[in-house]
């Protein structure tokens, strides 16, 4: 991370984000970085170690903030009796979350291949299966019949929703956009999903 406070960090962590952004991990340039900067690649490393080391910096608080939502969700299933996804309260809440980190999730969903961080999608979904396949035992817990899902249905469930939540950052929607956007994500999942649970519609 940066090893400063003065105005020469604040360029370079800039331009990288504009060029890890643009270009993508595996294509992103030292060179241009500190070209664009006007220092020198040498003088460059006495601020970040590596490329991998400036990616981290740019990730890092987005992917601590995601965890700290998956703990928050986590407690909430666990503790609210009246814990209710399928609620537009959810996927607001979700889709302010993206906005807030908008560029940090970016980067991971669209400029990480190449990089320790290119399997992030492919880690959201797996928490989201092991979370949905604990929900389901909540809900049977409260005495409702639900449809016994083999992890692999698990998987593909999982793997639809988190990949069309991540459309609203591929497709670069506005954040009204994206709103609308889960709306239908809504409309299109949740009767299936609610009638495997044993959720009355």
């Amino acid at each position: 991370m940066p090893r400063d406070k003065s105005i020469t960090n604040a360029k370079i962590i800039k331009y990288m984000k504009e060029e890890f952004l643009t270009y993508g991990y595996e294509k992103a340039s030292l060179n241009r970085i500190s070209g664009r900067i006007g220092i020198t690649t040498a003088a460059l490393y006495k601020h970040f170690k590596n490329k991998e080391d400036m990616f981290f910096f740019l990730v890092k608080d987005t992917i601590e903030d995601f965890e700290r939502l998956n703990s928050s969700g986590q407690n909430n299933m666990r503790n609210n009796m009246k814990y209710n996804p399928f609620d537009k309260e959810y996927t607001d809440c979700l889709v302010d979350f993206i906005y807030e980190h908008y560029e940090g999730i970016k980067l991971l969903i669209c400029c990480s291949k190449g990089s320790a961080y290119e399997s992030f999608e492919d880690e959201l979904i797996e928490m989201e299966a092991e979370s949905n396949k604990e929900y389901a035992e909540i809900i049977k817990a409260s005495g409702k019949k639900y449809d016994n899902l083999s992890d692999m249905e698990w998987h593909l469930l999982s793997t639809a929703y988190i990949h069309l939540v991540l459309e609203v950052v591929r497709h670069d929607m506005t954040k009204d956009e994206a709103y609308k956007h889960m709306d239908f994500v809504c409309r299109l999942l949740y009767p299936g999903w609610k009638k495997f649970l044993g959720i009355e519609m």
